[in-house]
């Protein structure tokens, strides 16, 4: 196990052959995969569903105000989605603000230098702290912002035992977490710098789809995420890849 603060650098990481799989959106696998590497994703983690945000400085309580200020924000396929989205709900444009590059690990401190920062988890619960306010999350836009997990397809092939194992354990902990929330949150806050109780209120942000929306979404039985852009990419036929999840319910 790799861990990388920013997806950014997962993202080299993964160019550059020091990864074989990785925690990706769906839109920067897209975007990995419509630049020649082949991918499978094997599993879909979660729905963003409030977890990503615009969270502004006391005062700028409208996404109007934005016009002229200082936006802090990674740039990569989440952090332009969720901006653009906000810009356009506010009917502004790119043009219209300042943006202010920087990786997710310096959202909160680079927050007292700009006017607004776009965030997730863990960095939006601490800066919330700092005083922030909430203008724009991704419960706007539903199905918008998906989290996968990724494998290169030779690797898919290679160690499809392993995969298997990996998968069974993430649905297990994810029995887990639902029969014994507290116990969860508990193991995973020390681990992400966050209360218990902070830890649960992340979790209200996402939606996490169950082993059977997996199984349809990776097997092609319900309708493809992202219809219009997978439609016109190559080798996207190969994307979805369900055979390493487990049989059954966990």
């Amino acid at each position: 196990m790799v861990e990388l603060t920013s997806a950014s650098e997962v993202i080299y990481e993964l160019r550059s052959g020091t990864l074989e799989g990785a925690a990706l959106t769906l839109d920067e696998s897209l975007t990995l995969l419509d630049d020649g590497f082949d991918l499978r994703v094997i599993l879909i983690m979660d729905f963003s569903d409030g977890g990503d945000v615009l969270l502004a400085k006391p005062g700028i309580d409208s996404l109007e105000k934005l016009r002229g200020r200082r936006i802090a924000v990674e740039t990569t396929a989440v952090g332009g989605i969720v901006l653009d989205s906000a810009l356009r709900k506010g009917g502004l444009k790119p043009d219209d603000v300042e943006i202010v590059p920087c990786s997710i690990e310096e959202h909160v401190d680079r927050y007292p230098e700009v006017d607004a920062v776009v965030t997730f988890e863990t960095m939006r619960t601490k800066i919330k702290k700092l005083g922030a306010v909430t203008l724009f999350d991704s419960s706007e836009i539903p199905d918008r912002i998906v989290d996968v997990l990724v494998v290169k397809a030779e690797v898919a092939e290679s160690h499809s035992r392993s995969l298997s194992r990996l998968l069974a354990g993430y649905f297990r902990a994810r029995e887990h977490l639902a029969a014994n929330p507290d116990d969860a949150a508990k193991r995973m806050a020390v681990r992400l710098g966050l209360s218990p109780e902070e830890m649960l209120t992340a979790y209200e942000g996402m939606r996490l789809p169950e082993l059977d929306e997996n199984r349809k979404i990776l097997t092609g039985a319900q309708p493809p995420l992202e219809r219009n852009l997978l439609q016109s990419l190559s080798g996207i036929g190969k994307l979805a890849d369900g055979r390493f999840l487990p049989d059954g319910e966990p």
